[in-house]
């Protein structure tokens, strides 16, 4: 018996010791995990608020919106907010080295905003320009940046680091956001405000059936979300490799077809 316990002890510290060469590194292991862990922690509380809010103001609000517009009008909505981040697009091409994919953001700019009603109307793609949409999150890739660990941002929701710094680049760059800075009133901040509002609300009104769908079928609702949000992390390429295009991945975008 004594023998037995005596080779239990021997396998056991030999996976310890092979499983951290050191303490220093056991203690790293664990502080890992329990960053992990509190992380995690965190995502699901947070999670859980940001629901509430979207289920009692959000939602109702998207719901009021679809009510009293048709897709005709939303799509309208989803084109002009399309053709503003056809400058920012051309920016984050040139940081990323694709000047063909920059000539065509700034054509299908011109084109919109004169031809299309100030981008009301997709007229760039009916004469066969492209649309080539992409961010500073792209842009960080192609530049090697990690994405980093899944988190849950108040209001905004699923993101990771570098998602969210693009996402704040982006806004910051959007031509909207200068043109209310540079009247320098808070008349003019506010409708920056409003017109980022009216982008928000306009895409929960056109996403909520795939959410609600993904609600009701859901066992964890929060690990549905977050399965779903880094599978679509998978289409962005890094380090100028090609992502995954056979990965399955759900669209909640802008992108919508025309009527």
């Amino acid at each position: 018996m004594i023998k037995g316990f005596t080779k239990c002890v021997v396998i056991l510290s030999t996976l310890i010791v092979s499983g951290c060469a050191s303490a220093t590194t056991c203690a790293q292991k664990n502080d890992n995990q329990e960053k992990v862990s509190a992380l995690e922690s965190y995502n699901q509380v947070m999670f859980d608020v940001n629901h509430a809010i979207e289920k009692s103001v959000i939602r109702p609000v998207a719901k009021g919106y679809k009510a009293i517009t048709n897709k005709f009008i939303r799509q309208r909505v989803t084109n002009f907010f399309n053709n503003i981040g056809e400058p920012v697009s051309a920016a984050n091409h040139i940081l990323q080295g694709e000047p063909a994919n920059l000539g065509k953001n700034l054509s299908r700019f011109v084109i919109n905003t004169t031809a299309g009603g100030l981008g009301l109307f997709d007229v760039a793609t009916k004469w066969g320009v492209e649309a080539k949409p992409t961010g500073f999150d792209e842009t960080l890739a192609t530049w090697c940046v990690p994405d980093g660990p899944f988190i849950v941002l108040p209001i905004i929701g699923p993101s990771t680091p570098r998602a969210a710094t693009g996402f704040a680049v982006d806004g910051y760059s959007s031509p909207i956001y200068w043109v209310a800075h540079e009247n320098h009133g808070k008349d003019a901040m506010w409708a920056y405000y409003g017109a980022t509002g009216l982008k928000y609300v306009n895409l929960m009104a056109e996403n909520m059936e795939i959410l609600e769908s993904l609600e009701e079928g859901s066992v964890d609702y929060y690990e549905t979300i977050k399965s779903t949000y880094l599978q679509n992390r998978t289409k962005i390429g890094i380090c100028g490799k090609t992502p995954d295009e056979n990965s399955q991945s759900y669209d909640f975008d802008m992108d919508m077809d025309e009527d």
